[in-house]
């Protein structure tokens, strides 16, 4: 019988080091399998053991970890920064769906249309539009 090897050994649950998940080598050259070996299997285990310590275990384990975290943190900073460029675009659009309003468009007071241009925020862009449609109303009726 063929001694079984094993590659990638990572604690299952770091804190209590009872279990490993390893891929587990096809002798076959088919590739590899997923394992979970348990201190109590102690036949696997000493095999396991036979090609690496708890120390290397540990150390695979952390850096796993931490490339995890990494990962994490970099798809939610992508996902942070996509949610505000789609925002901004947003924003965008409905300031040029507002200024293509006649009593904007027409409307003189320089003041209000800067305002409008710098919003914000969607409440911004209807409260200037709705102070750039007062304006010209009052403006109009005079």
């Amino acid at each position: 019988m063929s001694k079984r090897k094993f590659k990638d050994p990572l604690w299952e649950d770091p804190n209590t080091k009872q279990r490993v998940r390893a891929k587990e080598i096809h002798m076959d050259e088919s590739g590899s399998t997923g394992i979970i070996i348990d201190r109590n299997d102690t036949e696997t285990w000493e095999l396991l053991m036979a090609d690496f310590t708890e120390e290397y275990i540990e150390e695979q384990t952390q850096k796993d970890i931490e490339k995890f975290r990494i990962d994490r943190d970099s798809k939610e900073s992508y996902r942070a920064e996509e949610e505000e460029r789609a925002r901004q675009e947003a924003l965008f659009a409905e300031k040029l769906v507002a200024f293509e309003i006649p009593e904007i468009k027409d409307n003189k007071n320089k003041k209000l249309k800067r305002r409008l241009r710098k919003a914000q925020t969607f409440t911004e862009i209807y409260a200037y539009s709705a102070a750039i449609i007062i304006d010209t109303d009052i403006n109009n009726a005079s």
